[in-house]
């Protein structure tokens, strides 16, 4: 014990020698704004109108996340609706792949030259990126970055870095691409509105519809009243999609210093965290973009949701006697959160249908809707069919890492989820308008 004791002694000042008076630095405020960001963004603008607004959200859940949500992109691709959207929303661990489809745009393999193997851009090397484990990485960099050690909101720059290094390549928010609009949710816990990162512009003014017209359900962005602003192109895109999936008090909040006018007078401190505790599914966002939308307002909205948030069932819950839900599954506080907001937003939305003038049209892809009767040969010898294989699904943890028997289910369960909703969806998105270029459906 006393050996023990001594290591760990040693252990804690050689940290404080590596990190020195760093480890009681004040927290960092992680962006300042300056006018000069504040230029025009050219490229924010998307490239063509069309006569529908089509939006993919992906869902917080970690690591589950982003293995489904990249699979799950990838049969939506191969059934053409990844080419027809407009818009990209993203929460939390969802933020992973929605960054990296925009700024990679991977080819479906089914659709690649087939006489040669599918290139970096492929889904392939898509889904692997989603499979890393961006837990050690960014442990790791706390380390070899020690004054972070003691900070959370100094440790969420080492899930930016880890962000850099495998997906985003250190872009900033100038380097996006016209289209897709991409939409990186967050929550400002100063007056609890939803935050949200965007290349696309959206006004801080009230909204028409009454239910925007109560400030805590409007969006929130870069824009003050009276001038409408992009976020700005230096913005990192890492940063953006760290500061979604933070979790105070692991990970944040982030600080960003605002002038409180249009002038730059007076500053203020925005303090942002994980969006998933006020939308964990990123719909809310797409709807409250297609409302807001510059110009004439798209008569049909088509919304593709890709659910990955955590999904344990009242009844397990009750029938179970641990106390350590905030340690063994974090994400549940986001999910009873995510329930409540679900049910008022249900009444939100309803008036916002009948009062729009615009029509929405919503398909549904929840990992735990899979119906799988085999186990991937990761998952070693197991015992049970498609409710073993379903039970293990809702067993997956909130983590920014995932074991390859886990992930190989998420991709399963993607690809069965997606081409059954999307067959049962059919009619009804033909009857709306929804097709491809070519008039048809390749679904």
């Amino acid at each position: 014990m006393a050996i023990r004791q001594l290591n760990l002694g040693l252990a804690l000042v050689s940290a404080l020698l590596l990190g020195g008076c760093a480890f009681f630095k004040e927290d960092r405020i992680h962006y300042s704004w300056t006018p000069e960001a504040a230029t025009p963004c050219t490229s924010c603008a998307p490239l063509a109108e069309r006569s529908e607004f089509v939006g993919v959200a992906l869902s917080g859940g970690g690591s589950r996340a982003s293995v489904f949500g990249a699979a799950a992109m990838e049969v939506l691709a191969e059934a053409g609706v990844m080419q027809r959207a407009t818009h990209i929303s993203s929460v939390s661990g969802g933020g992973f792949p929605a960054a990296y489809y925009v700024l990679h745009s991977p080819t479906p393999c089914a659709e690649a030259d087939r006489t040669q193997p599918c290139t970096s851009e492929s889904y392939t090397a898509f889904k692997l990126a989603m499979r890393h484990n961006y837990l050690t990485d960014m442990t790791m960099k706390q380390f070899t970055h020690p004054s972070r050690l003691t900070s959370p909101t100094r440790r969420l720059l080492s899930l930016r870095d880890a962000l850099d290094d495998q997906i985003t390549g250190g872009a900033n928010f100038g380097d996006l691409p016209q289209s897709p609009i991409l939409l990186i949710n967050a929550a400002r816990y100063d007056d609890a509105r939803r935050f949200v990162f965007s290349n696309l512009p959206i006004s801080d003014e009230d909204s028409a519809l009454e239910p925007y017209t109560e400030k805590t359900l409007q969006t929130a962005s870069f824009s003050l009243p009276g001038c409408t602003r992009a976020v700005p192109q230096d913005f990192s895109v890492g940063l953006a999609v760290a500061i979604s999936a933070g979790f105070p008090p692991l990970l944040g909040p982030a600080g960003i210093e605002m002038p409180e006018t249009c002038n730059g007078e007076n500053d203020q401190y925005w303090h942002l965290g994980d969006g998933g505790i006020l939308d964990n599914s990123g719909v809310e966002t797409l709807e409250d973009y297609a409302l807001h939308a510059d110009g004439p307002r798209k008569p049909k909205v088509f919304i593709f949701s890709i659910n990955a948030g955590s999904s344990t069932r009242a009844e397990t819950m009750m029938k179970t006697r641990s106390l350590n839900l905030w340690t063994t599954d974090p994400g549940r506080v986001v999910d009873i959160v995510g329930k409540r907001a679900k049910a008022y937003r249900s009444v939100i939305a309803k008036h916002m249908t009948e009062n729009s003038g615009v029509t929405f049209h919503y398909v549904d892809f929840r990992y735990t809707d899979a119906r799988l009767t085999e186990w991937p040969a990761s998952c070693g010898r197991q015992e049970g069919g498609v409710d073993a294989i379903s039970a293990r699904l809702e067993s997956i943890p909130t983590s920014l890492r995932v074991s390859d028997c886990h992930a190989d289910l998420l991709e399963a369960a993607a690809r069965d989820v997606v081409e059954r909703n999307l067959a049962a969806s059919r009619a009804d998105l033909v009857a709306a308008g929804f097709t491809s270029d070519g008039g048809s459906l390749s679904f």
